[in-house]
């Protein structure tokens, strides 16, 4: 135990009566405090976590003989008692504090008191930089759950240009499971990831926060859906099948992965320019944005089953009604993906201005389709009326649909 007494009344007091906080020159607590006298000083130092009356750490240097060449120090045990002094608060000191001397803040090991990097390594098992390495330039846009930003490399020798997909930490688990879903694809229809970062950066309001940044491979082509927003009228059949035909291996290759996408759709399919004359539109499409894939036979596929996964507009009729999730939740998002390419225009573009609940209707219980314009060759009609069938069993008897349909798909835009 140690007993604080007030300082001599007719000196000026730099103890708070009421509180007994030390008063200093700058802000906060804890820190040395000095006030030298005529004929004494008295030297203070409270160390705080959030509890005066727990800890506290006391020094007192009487000086009122002539100065020493060395001063006496004494322990926090030992406190040398004033005269005529009535006691201002009693401090019952922690172990820790008399064993340690040192002028430092003491903190509880408290799950409260560990800092972000510490809780970033055990649960993440990653290194948290103090800052990024890569340099956002321009916001591209958001994804499922993530804004995704152009980026260049602060150390590479050359200009090193990536997608970065960033979210807080807290709020990163579907990039973590995108991540660990890319990590093991590796074709050419699919967008590449490079692995991830933890880096603390810098807000728009001046603060910071911890990020975790998906490095992915950058399509400077933009996405199909800017594409075909700037060819009004639709895309040429010959481009639409070439298209088409990069889509489908995509999907014919994360579909023999046991991966299903789950939101296929123009803003989910990226465009890589190429220097090939076969390609008269000089791009490759490429499948991203997996933050909603699910890995079938796994344990969440198990746990999202029965619920609704993707975008309305683009789900099929057997994913609304039953929340059935399998490969042909794809293949009529892809079909309404190419209705759109050949005919510019939105998928049920005509019903825009339905709730949920009508969706549900339009496109779980009735028998409508997305409508099939008639100008369209009878190829192309062909092979949507194939991939919007709204009984999947009835659109292949194959495992892989996909490869169904790209069987199909060299039937038009010769």
């Amino acid at each position: 135990m140690v007993t604080l007494y007030q300082s001599l009344p007719t000196k000026r007091s730099f103890l708070s009566q009421a509180s007994g906080i030390v008063r200093t020159r700058r802000r906060g607590y804890g820190r040395k405090a000095r006030e030298r006298r005529r004929m004494e000083m008295i030297e203070t130092e409270i160390s705080f976590s959030g509890y005066l009356k727990r800890y506290g750490h006391l020094k007192f240097i009487d000086l009122s003989d002539p100065p020493l060449t060395k001063r006496p120090r004494y322990s926090p045990s030992v406190i040398p008692p004033l005269p005529d002094q009535n006691p201002i608060f009693t401090l019952k000191l922690s172990p820790i504090l008399l064993k340690n001397n040192k002028r430092k803040r003491f903190t509880p090991k408290s799950s409260s008191s560990r800092s972000v990097e510490e809780i970033t390594k055990q649960v993440f098992d990653g290194v948290v930089r103090k800052s990024s390495s890569w340099i956002k330039s321009e916001f591209l846009g958001r994804g499922s759950y993530g804004s995704v930003y152009l980026a260049t490399s602060k150390k590479a020798k050359t200009k090193t240009t990536m997608a970065i997909k960033s979210a807080e930490i807290s709020r990163a688990s579907s990039l973590m499971d995108e991540e660990r879903i890319l990590t093991r694809l590796s074709s050419p229809f699919i967008v590449r990831c490079y692995g991830h970062e933890i880096a603390r950066e810098e807000t728009l309001f001046g603060g910071e926060r911890t990020n975790y940044n998906l490095i992915l491979e950058y399509c400077s082509g933009k996405s199909l859906f800017d594409f075909i927003n700037s060819n009004l009228g639709g895309l040429s059949e010959k481009d639409v099948k070439l298209l088409a035909r990069d889509i489908l291996y995509g999907l014919d290759y994360i579909h023999r992965a046991n991966i299903i996408h789950c939101d296929i759709k123009p803003e989910n399919i990226f465009l890589t320019p190429v220097e090939n004359q076969i390609r008269p539109n000089g791009y490759v499409a490429k499948i991203g944005d997996f933050g909603l894939a699910l890995e079938k036979g796994s344990s969440e596929y198990e746990k999202e089953s029965g619920h609704k996964r993707g975008t309305t507009r683009y789900m099929s009729p057997e994913l609304i009604r039953h929340g059935i999730v399998d490969y042909a939740v794809d293949t009529w998002a892809f079909g309404c993906t190419v209705l759109e390419m050949l005919t510019g225009q939105q998928v049920w573009g005509e019903h825009s201005d339905l709730g949920s609940v009508d969706w549900d209707i339009l496109i779980g219980q009735s028998c409508y389709i997305p409508y099939i314009p008639d100008w369209l060759s009878e190829e192309a009609q062909h092979f949507l009326s194939r991939c919007l069938k709204r009984d999947p069993a009835s659109s292949c008897k194959m495992k892989y649909p996909t490869l169904y349909l790209l069987c199909v798909c060299g039937s038009f835009g010769k």
